[in-house]
């Protein structure tokens, strides 16, 4: 794709040329301080140069959402939502390797995913043991925690816009499109032009605060997406089995209904909710509505929080048992 035809509605929208544009100063990046209370590095290797995993945690109350973002993507993608999420309970989340703050070099393999999503639980464990988790991933996110294995304190399973079958079907699609991308932008600005008028994300808010963390130095994409291609058909091959065998609450979030065959719709073995005027970054573009739909989740479906709750479930019954969870609460402030 031609870059400057891509530029060209901005480049008339403020009245200049692509030479004038890049003299321009960067939109400097948003700060994660301004969206997550703390960052640290966890798992680091002293023998890999301190390469570790960026985790970002807002911890206020029980349960703990652990937030997995898609490929190219990164923590900051969940900033609007966890900002919402944490009116009822603690949200953390991370940079995949490569992506993001990561320093880490792996492979973008499966196992390697999986077990540094492993690695991020058991540090979330060691100083919270007694708060249950729930599991929320976008995308290749979604592919992670499908395919973790089982433990008692992982008590509900979110996914977002990621189904095993309409994924291997658009593998071909997807190389198409990507290659249709610019390779690099002359701003950040350019760069978040380019994610709003594809449609790619719809809340300019957010794209505001996402897209330049996509970015390198030199403002190019920090992920070759299409360099990944050797990785899909091993991130989506059983996302829906891993889903399907999930034995604690569930819930899934779509943009499009056809992505979604019949029998899940005939057969409603958990809830559902279809985003149809969002795009693929669903989060991003209705946050508020997400926190809604996942504090309702948790409540509807008495997911307990901590080991003390699981505890009287299991005594009382689930009928009988009722979480101490709290209900969603909208945040009026601004965060930008």
């Amino acid at each position: 794709m031609n870059l400057d035809s891509v530029l060209k509605p901005i480049l008339e929208e403020e009245g200049g040329t692509t030479e004038t544009l890049y003299k321009k100063k960067q939109l400097q990046k948003q700060e994660w301080n301004k969206y997550f209370d703390t960052m640290v590095i966890v798992n680091v290797q002293l023998s890999k140069l301190m390469q570790g995993t960026p985790v970002y945690s807002i911890m206020k109350h029980e349960p703990i959402v652990l937030l997995i973002h898609g490929a190219g993507h990164c923590a900051m993608t969940f900033a609007l939502l966890c900002q919402q999420l944490k009116t009822f309970c603690s949200c953390i989340s991370y940079d995949l390797m490569q992506h993001g703050q990561s320093l880490k070099t792996e492979p973008l393999e499966m196992d390697n995913l999986i077990k540094e999503c492993e690695d991020v639980i058991d540090y979330i464990r060691l100083n919270n043991p007694n708060t249950n988790i729930l599991l929320l991933g976008h995308s290749l996110g979604a592919a992670i925690a499908c395919k973790l294995q089982p433990k008692s304190f992982i008590r509900g399973l979110i996914v977002i816009d990621m189904i095993e079958s309409r994924a291997i079907e658009s593998i071909q699609l997807m190389e198409k499109e990507l290659r249709k991308r610019p390779s690099q932008f002359y701003s950040y600005s350019s760069a978040i032009s380019y994610h709003l008028s594809n449609n790619l994300i719809k809340n300019p808010q957010s794209a505001q605060i996402t897209v330049p963390h996509y970015l390198n130095d030199n403002l190019e994409w920090k992920v070759d997406l299409i360099q990944t291609k050797k990785y899909w058909q091993e991130w989506f091959k059983g996302i829906q089995d891993g889903f399907d065998n999930f034995q604690h609450s569930k819930l899934l979030f779509v943009a499009e209904s056809n992505r979604l065959c019949s029998i899940q719709f005939k057969q409603q073995r958990y809830k559902i909710h279809l985003f149809d005027q969002s795009g693929h970054s669903m989060h991003e573009d209705e946050p508020e509505r997400m926190a809604k739909l996942i504090s309702d989740f948790i409540l509807q479906e008495k997911i307990p929080i901590n080991s003390d709750e699981t505890e009287k479930l299991n005594s009382l019954g689930q009928q009988n048992f009722e979480t101490k969870a709290l209900s969603y609460e909208k945040q009026l402030k601004h965060v930008i």
